[in-house]
């Protein structure tokens, strides 16, 4: 092994044995001495040369200290430079009602209205397989609002059977209404009613 006093006598001089890399130069023989030689320099014979490094390598990293104490302020920094624009704010409260507008122009005259509404109603009797139409028409001059029909006994709508029911028509305004309806068995016959729904217009 080396001694303190090999490392001592060699590290008087300028230091040769250091090579430009940072590595050491040394020379060790059988007995285990070693002794620094100068870079590029040939052991002897019965020595082996040996080589390391001045710097270890880096060692694991530490665990985490704790935290110092809060340092004192800094000095105040230069003025940033002017952000974007913000949002738009919230839209502010109603303002007072403001005063009255003019009065308005008078609007146009309204459609006609109903008046004198009253119901028509004709009755015909529908004998055994017999075919009959019935008509309730509404007086000149009235127009017919809506209408229908029925049977009176639950014997005549067991054996009746209504075959159509609509308005009549006088070009297109509706003047009453019609109803078609077929006896299919009941004795002697039985009465059919169909009405509208009559008023006046204007």
């Amino acid at each position: 092994m080396a001694t303190s006093a090999d490392f001592a006598s060699a590290t008087g001089g300028e230091q040769s044995y250091i090579a430009a890399d940072g590595t050491i130069q040394g020379c060790v023989n059988s007995s285990g001495h070693l002794r620094l030689v100068e870079v590029g320099s040939a052991c002897r014979s019965h020595e082996q040369s040996v080589t390391w490094a001045q710097t270890g390598q880096e060692g694991p990293a530490g665990p985490k200290g704790d935290s110092g104490p809060k340092g004192d302020s800094g000095p105040k920094g230069d003025t940033g430079d002017q952000g974007p624009a913000g949002p738009a704010g919230q839209q502010g409260n109603t303002g007072p009602q403001g005063p009255a507008g003019p009065t308005g122009s008078q609007g146009p005259v309204g459609a006609p209205g109903l008046a004198g509404v009253h119901v028509v109603t004709v009755s015909k009797n529908v004998g055994v397989l017999d075919v009959v139409d019935v008509a309730a028409t509404c007086p000149d001059g009235e127009i017919a609002t809506g209408g229908g029909w029925y049977l009176p006994s639950s014997d005549a709508q067991s054996y009746g059977s209504e075959l159509h029911s609509n308005p009549i028509l006088s070009g297109t305004t509706p003047v009453g209404w019609t109803a078609g309806f077929l006896n299919g068995g009941y004795e002697p016959y039985y009465t059919a009613s169909v009405y509208a729904i009559c008023a006046k217009t204007g």
